[in-house]
């Protein structure tokens, strides 16, 4: 399963509306389709790096590219839907970021799920039945937050690991793998466990992509 690409785009594609480009990896060309907006922001001139979700068919192995593992995330939690395709997913998310679309469903906002393309009533309303209240991972649950700040004595950091591992084991990754290859994380933040307190969101979901980009690394020369 391809989880993560790095390298240079060496060409763009556009079937329908499907949109993409062709990521130059150690000589290997993956095709992979990727959110317009997400196109725009590429340099042909230097590397770059998607998180990606595989789905396999009889046929065909489509690649969809995320410049955020967040997104990648979502949207993998779209599609499992029962009727809910990846070009709906990749709607949703070209139109919308992923906190606009999670206080969508939350919020049952159906008016703004229907303005994506290919986005009905029924398609809206199936979205908001069948996530809503299970998507508090994309945003964080405030009272949560509050009751585990009150009762919760770990530090930051191992907090921090946790998060890591959850997606990690997500990936199918097991204990002892893990545990070897989280090591990795021994920069500043490791050391100083105010600095996670101090991070932004963003910042925080950055610093994150980072470590998991290292760590799956150290995971796929294991295997090799």
């Amino acid at each position: 399963m391809i989880s993560w690409l790095q390298g240079k785009v060496i060409n763009n594609w556009d079937v329908s509306s499907k949109k993409g480009v062709v990521i130059n990896v150690s000589g290997v060309g993956y095709e992979v389709q990727l959110l317009s907006k997400h196109i725009r922001m590429i340099d042909h001139s230097i590397e770059t790096e998607f998180w990606i979700h595989q789905i396999n068919r009889e046929d065909t192995t489509s690649l969809y590219g995320f410049k955020e593992i967040i997104q990648r995330d979502l949207f993998r939690k779209i599609i499992s839907v029962n009727g809910i395709g990846p070009q709906i997913g990749m709607a949703l998310l070209e139109d919308l970021d992923v906190s606009q679309l999670v206080n969508a469903i939350e919020d049952n906002n159906i008016v703004l799920l229907t303005k994506s393309q290919g986005i009905g009533k029924r398609i809206a309303e199936r979205l908001v039945v069948e996530l809503k209240n299970k998507l508090n991972i994309f945003t964080g649950n405030k009272d949560q937050l509050i009751k585990n700040n009150n009762t919760n004595k770990s530090s930051p950091i191992s907090e921090y690991h946790e998060e890591i591992k959850s997606i990690l084991h997500s990936l199918g990754y097991v204990d002892n793998e893990i545990e070897d290859s989280i090591e990795l994380i021994t920069t500043k933040e490791q050391e100083d466990a105010l600095l996670i307190n101090s991070l932004t969101a963003e910042a925080k979901t950055e610093l994150m992509d980072k470590h998991l980009k290292k760590i799956l690394i150290r995971l796929s020369q294991k295997s090799t």
